[in-house]
């Protein structure tokens, strides 16, 4: 434990030298925002103009990363904070099974209380369409799939959310925590996060459909709120940026590639499932809750004089 002895004099320098640090800290922060901002304009460009193909999502999701280099390069942002090195195989197993456990949580509110039917037959078509299973029975099919998706599918997740990780958690997070409290920190990455998702919800497909658009926003916003505050976690207790990187694909893949696809959509299906609907959102908000009592409990509370134990 560290022995701390009282300074006057420092004491009533302390509000200035705060906000000088404060200052320091959030500068480079707003070079990164501003260089992610030039470089998702390009990409969305093409988004917009071309469509949702993959490698103009792929380019779009890797603008943060992009902009921690490019700030790097210009004397803002420092590399060797980002959290490269490869975690304890827990935090791993963690990250990847999360979006698991909350996607079933979601969808079995949403599949028994008949906001949606399972299970759509052109999912069952697509998989065994793109996997060349061509006789094979649903249950093979879905099997086969859930093991190909969320096994060789990682690989392919895993290299476009590095793009956005390194930005949001290899960068921004731990940026923030050096002067806001872990809740501020998750809220400000996740409403950030939020707002980066802006124009391909509101000007593409990727939403649940042209109705609501505004409420669709909330809904997504609550989902990367609640994601970010896990997130957060996660890249505190395990130093890297690595968990950030399988939680985030394993979504992508559970719940935008399987989950959501193999629900049968009714007139009103859009108010309630997928990332746009509420109750998706509001379950992971609540993981997220989970997780900042968790980071209370165990002192790993941001900007607070409290550190990891």
């Amino acid at each position: 434990m560290t022995e701390i002895h009282q300074d006057t004099e420092g004491a009533a320098n302390e509000p200035g030298s705060r906000q000088a640090g404060l200052l320091e800290t959030l500068r480079p922060v707003l070079v990164f925002v501003a260089l992610a901002a030039v470089l998702a304009a390009i990409a969305y460009y093409f988004v917009i103009e071309h469509g949702l193909r993959r490698y103009y999502v792929a380019f779009l999701m890797w603008t943060p990363g992009l902009a921690v280099f490019a700030g790097a390069r210009l004397g803002f942002i420092s590399l060797n904070t980002l959290g490269w090195r490869w975690p304890a195989g827990r935090w791993i197993i963690l990250a990847y099974l999360l979006p698991v456990l909350y996607g079933l949580i979601a969808y079995a509110i949403i599949w028994g209380g008949g906001f949606g039917g399972l299970l759509d037959a052109k999912f069952i078509q697509e998989v065994s369409y793109f996997l060349g299973l061509d006789g094979w029975s649903e249950a093979a099919t879905i099997a086969f799939g859930v093991v190909m998706f969320g096994t060789v599918g990682m690989i392919w997740h895993m290299a476009t959310a590095l793009g956005e990780e390194i930005g949001w958690r290899g960068y921004l997070t731990p940026t923030l925590l050096k002067v806001w409290s872990f809740p501020l920190a998750s809220l400000a990455v996740g409403l950030l996060w939020a707002t980066w998702h802006v124009p391909i919800i509101f000007f593409t497909s990727y939403n649940a459909g042209p109705s609501a658009l505004e409420v669709q926003m909330v809904n997504y916003t609550v989902m990367t709120v609640g994601l970010s505050f896990i997130m957060t976690y996660l890249r505190l207790r395990s130093e890297s940026l690595w968990p950030a990187v399988v939680l985030h694909a394993a979504h992508n893949i559970y719940v935008l590639t399987i989950m959501q696809p193999m629900t049968i959509q009714y007139r009103e299906t859009w108010r309630y499932a997928s990332e746009f609907g509420f109750i998706l959102p509001v379950v992971i908000l609540l993981f997220g809750l989970i997780f900042w009592r968790k980071a209370v409990r165990e002192g790993i509370t941001g900007n607070s004089g409290i550190t990891k134990a």
